[in-house]
Order: C-alpha cells, then sequence, then structure tokens
C-alpha cells in the first residue's frame, strides 16, 4: 500500500470568522507550499473571489459561494502568480487517481472542486494512502462530525475514503512560468473584475453579479417557504462572497485607484451590514416569517448592486 504526502501546510478552516472562503484558502496554502509568499486578503482580490458574486436560478442553494459557479476564476488565479493550472472533470477511478499521486509525488497539491467531502465546496488535497484509495487534505468541514467522522491522519489532514463517490473535477497546478508584472496583474484583474460584475451568467444554472444581487433580493421578497432553514442557511452561505468584498479595497489602493478603493469601503460597509441585519449564527429565524422583516436586506442588496454597477463604469476606464 502506497503512501505520500506534502508535509506542513497551512491549515484550511474557519478559525478566523472574517475569511471562509474555501477555495481562497486552498489556493494559499498551496502556493505557500509551493513557496509563495502570500495570503487571503492578497489572493481573495488578485482571483476575483472579492468581486465574485452568484446565485441560483432554480432556487435556494446553499452552494451559491461555489467559485466553479464562475469558472473564469481558475486559470486568472494561478496565472497572476507565474502558474499554469488545467480543470480536470471526473473520467475514471484509475485516471483520476493517478493524476492526484503524480501531482502529490511532484510536490505539488491539488484543489478538488464540489466534492471529497460531500459538505465541501473546495478541498485542498495534499496526499494519498493506500495507493490512492485515501485522500489527505484540509477542509473547514473535516472539523465538523456531522459531515466528515472519519479519523484524521497521523499528519494532522483529514483521511477521505470513498473519496470518488463524491469526487466532481479537480484543478492541476503545472509548472512555474513567468509572473506578471504588478501593473499586468492590476490591468488583467481589472478586466476579470469587470465580467464578474456584468455578465449575467457564467454558468447556464447560476445568475452572476448585477443580475445575483437581483435575484438574491427577489427570492427572499418572492419565494415561498413553510421551513425558515433553508432561506436562511442559503442566505448565509451566500453571503460569504458579499463578506469578501472588504479585501477588494487595499487591492485598489495599493495600485492607486482611490476611486475605486473609496467605493469598495462603502459596499464594504454595507456587505457588514448584511450580516447585522441577518446574523450568521441562525438567532434571526422570526425574520423569516414575515417578508416585511426581510426589506431591510433587500434594500441593502439593492444599495451594493447600485455601487457595483458605479465599479464596473469605472473599470471601463482602465
Amino acid at each position: 500500500m502506497v503512501r505520500n504526502f506534502i508535509p506542513n501546510l497551512e491549515k484550511v478552516d474557519w478559525s478566523d470568522q472574517k475569511r471562509q472562503s474555501e477555495y481562497v484558502g486552498s489556493v494559499v496554502s498551496a502556493l505557500n507550499g509551493l513557496g509563495e509568499k502570500t495570503n487571503y486578503d492578497y489572493v481573495c482580490a488578485v482571483s476575483g473571489a472579492a468581486f465574485m458574486t452568484s446565485f441560483s436560478k432554480t432556487g435556494w442553494d446553499f452552494g451559491n459561494q461555489r467559485v466553479s459557479d464562475a469558472p473564469i476564476i481558475f486559470e486568472h488565479t494561478f496565472k497572476m502568480f507565474g502558474y499554469s493550472v488545467t480543470r480536470h472533470f471526473k473520467t475514471d477511478y484509475e485516471t483520476d487517481s493517478r493524476l492526484i499521486m503524480d501531482s502529490i509525488d511532484r510536490g505539488v497539491p491539488v484543489i478538488a472542486l464540489d466534492g471529497i467531502i460531500p459538505s465541501a465546496n473546495e478541498c485542498l488535497i495534499s496526499g494519498y494512502d493506500d495507493s490512492g484509495a485515501v485522500l489527505l487534505g484540509y477542509n473547514p468541514f473535516m472539523y465538523i462530525p456531522e459531515d466528515h467522522n472519519e479519523p484524521h491522519d497521523s499528519t494532522g489532514y483529514f483521511r477521505k475514503t470513498g473519496w470518488y463517490d463524491h469526487f466532481y473535477s479537480m484543478l492541476l497546478i503545472g509548472e512555474k512560468c513567468e509572473k506578471p508584472s504588478k501593473e499586468a496583474i492590476f490591468r488583467e484583474t481589472c478586466k476579470l473584475v469587470r465580467r464578474l460584475i456584468q455578465e449575467e451568467s457564467l454558468v447556464p444554472d447560476h445568475y452572476n453579479g448585477l443580475a445575483a444581487h437581483k435575484a438574491f433580493a427577489n427570492a427572499l421578497m418572492t419565494y415561498q417557504w413553510e421551513d425558515n432553514f433553508e432561506p436562511y442557511m442559503s442566505l448565509m452561505c451566500t453571503y460569504k462572497m458579499y463578506l469578501d468584498r472588504q479585501y477588494a479595497v487595499a487591492f485598489f489602493e495599493e495600485n492607486e485607484r482611490e476611486d475605486l478603493a473609496e467605493l469598495y469601503k462603502k459596499i464594504s460597509s454595507l456587505c457588514l451590514r448584511l450580516g447585522e441585519i441577518i446574523p450568521q449564527d441562525f438567532s434571526a429565524f422570526d425574520l423569516f416569517n414575515d417578508k416585511n422583516s426581510l426589506k431591510p436586506y433587500c434594500n441593502v442588496l439593492q444599495e451594493i448592486c447600485g455601487l457595483e454597477e458605479q465599479a464596473a463604469q469605472l473599470l471601463d476606464r482602465e
């Protein structure tokens, strides 16, 4: 039984309640494991994750914040650090497990999308055991017994047996190449951000950007529900994207775009206001009994939408 792993990668968890993106956390850990020196705030901004908004077209969705609903982010993220990346979709067990093991054997982590641990959006894969039948890695859900009750590995990584039942796709990080200049990084990221704000849909089943803000507000005002858990849980998951808006501010300041930085200070303040109106702790179930109680939340969503429309106009001048 063959075993291999990349030691001492940074944890991906929710110990910091202001930094909850599974994708960003996985990218930071992977890149730092490859010798880069980066952090959540910068990766969140330069990847485009700080500007992403998506909302399901088909009803409540606990995974609106999945980065796979804005797949244009993937290649851009790694290109900004001087790496190529390939998204590989599920084919067959032998092929897919071999790709993971080969990457780990090269000392390069893998980022799994939408699976491995069933509740997870993105998982950092740091190793394997039992010739690939067991995967090792990090994800915040590994610390929640209801979501992952398999004992952790001696390395501290999770162990996931039967991972292929929940596997969908993964990001395979390629060889290092030339990293773009600071000016090129900013220019290319602004192009991405415009698309993340303005394009109505990046995948068929989700609204994106401005359309997603409107769809979120519309759902709270028009959807019917008998159990308050479903809209509340969907709202909390969707809020993770709004929480990340704050990391846009420093990115614009460092690139001397005070106009955009000031705009995102206002947007970030409004995003934090959302978390005050409906707390992220299931303490406000009663608000979902009366749509009038949800109007203040929807009004803030509309304000955010209007300000991001202004941001898109400013970015058009870049």
